[in-house]
């Protein structure tokens, strides 16, 4: 049709699944930033430039109804686990269920979480990395941020046999994706395939445990018990709808169904793990290759715990005295961004650009995996330089550039936690969470390659997860 982006007039399916990275740098370096492509039956336009990124993401809206929305879009099906939670619902849905779960994610209530995190990473390094060794760092990393979610959402109602049952399911249920992202096929939940079976035997574990707790919350809150601390699930019972202050952002009062507390619990709980590990394993992996950067970490570190005295531990209060180490996170997620694209569906005709049209229904791919690396509007691209986040940024009015993972970061060309209205709610926990424990690692442990082992390589799956990340661990030696 008249105006769709040129790109390769064979089906490109099989050429994306065998090596994706390969494929998006080809696709946009023959073809250019708007890429028309045919993958199995669907239209797909690839895009990877700030400009078009910032069209798709933070689009207009006509009639109430954005011109880019989550329904529809192919390659990123809805699933069981997760339900019709913030990652896939749209319209008036997505926004109430938005509206309710913000407060839980502000910065204040975030912050209360910082303990849990801080326990869990000095569990980690006590029993697995206080010897040396060669450590599987991603494996490690999954089992902490999984037992770190499970605690912020449910706080002390997740402990003994209850937590293993649900740690166990939430493997199973990743595994389950990740084997189904690697074959590229989509077999539908309900067909009774050996691997579907033992999927669906995983959720129906979890639903019991989760609308367990559920029940068990709804009746303290109804007898008036109070908890020490809020969790996540404690905030979520608590929001009513109030609107957002908008014209047409009117509250209706109410809270969240027991399904919609349910598929809130499970979406952060699939978004908020995962993502995580892949973000500390990666970091952690570029700090083996650059060990200077480690030993960076572990001075800062070492200061703030100085001045705060004997014994004292890292808290929500410490992040701002982290800068070094912030920076690291921010230049991990620039060049291995776990969220490597993003799918959004064209709900009606629309023009990316003069000349560039989208028909309705077009599942169109932003990369920021493509435009965090572009040489454009980036120095050096692929080098993972910490230091460029912590120079005056000329995009952002003077600020630090680590200061601006608003909107699309310093130069419109950084968006690792997506952009527009739908950027990741979880941002502040996630970047709390990386520059806590990456802190107590590197101060902890130094980590190197092990010999002749080169850096681990990424595979774009759902996300961009490394094969396997295994590092050499040594305790690192105390400074006198």
């Amino acid at each position: 049709y008249d105006g769709s982006p040129a790109g390769p007039r064979e089906d490109v399916a099989l050429e994306l699944g065998y090596d994706p990275l390969m494929f998006l740098e080809d696709a946009s370096a023959t073809y250019g930033d708007a890429v028309g492509l045919r993958l199995a039956n669907a239209r797909v336009v690839l895009v990877s430039s700030p400009a078009l990124a910032k069209k798709v993401l933070m689009c207009d809206a006509v009639d109430g109804v954005p011109e880019f929305q989550k329904e529809g879009t192919a390659f990123f099906p809805g699933s069981s686990l997760a339900g019709n939670g913030l990652l896939v619902s749209d319209g008036e849905t997505w926004a109430r269920q938005r509206r309710l779960s913000n407060p839980a994610f502000r910065k204040a209530a975030v912050e209360t979480y910082a303990k849990c995190m801080v326990d869990v990473g000095a569990k980690i390094i006590a029993r697995d990395w206080s010897r040396r060794g060669v450590r599987d760092v991603y494996a490690d990393f999954n089992d902490a941020t999984l037992e770190i979610v499970a605690r912020a959402l449910f706080g002390a109602d997740v402990e003994g046999a209850r937590a293993a049952t649900i740690n166990r399911a939430i493997k199973d249920s990743f595994e389950f994706f990740g084997r189904r992202a690697a074959t590229g096929m989509i077999i539908p939940e309900w067909a009774p395939t050996f691997d579907n079976v033992r999927y669906n035997e995983a959720v129906k574990r979890l639903d019991e445990e989760v609308y367990g707790i559920i029940a068990k919350r709804r009746r303290a809150t109804a007898r008036g018990e109070e908890h020490e601390s809020l969790d996540l699930l404690d905030r979520l019972l608590r929001a009513t709808d109030e609107g957002d202050g908008s014209v047409d952002g009117v509250g209706d009062g109410g809270g969240m169904t027991d399904k919609a507390l349910r598929d809130e619990l499970m979406t952060l709980m699939v978004a908020g793990q995962e993502t995580s590990a892949i973000l500390l394993s990666w970091a952690c992996a570029l700090v083996a290759e650059h060990p200077n950067v480690g030993d960076r970490i572990a001075d800062e570190v070492r200061e703030v715990l100085r001045n705060k005295g004997t014994g004292s531990t890292l808290d929500a209060g410490d992040f701002s005295k982290l800068p070094y180490t912030e920076a690291c996170v921010l230049e991990t997620l620039r060049i291995r961004p776990p969220a490597y694209m993003v799918g959004r569906c064209a709900a009606r005709d629309v023009e990316l650009r003069p000349g560039v049209r989208v028909t309705k229904g077009t599942t169109v791919l932003v990369a920021p995996y493509l435009i965090q690396r572009d040489p454009k509007y980036w120095n050096d691209p692929v080098a993972f330089r910490p230091e460029r986040w912590l120079v005056q940024s000329p995009y952002s009015d003077g600020a630090l550039a680590r200061d601006a993972l608003k909107s699309l970061g310093p130069n419109d060309a950084y968006f690792p936690f997506g952009g527009g209205a739908r950027v990741c709610i979880g941002t502040g926990f996630a970047m709390l969470e990386s520059v806590l424990l990456l802190g107590m690692v590197c101060s902890a442990c130094e980590m190197r390659l092990p010999p002749n082992s080169g850096p681990p390589k990424p595979k774009a799956l759902i996300t961009l997860r490394p094969e396997s990340i295994e590092l050499e661990i040594r305790p690192r030696p105390r400074k006198v």
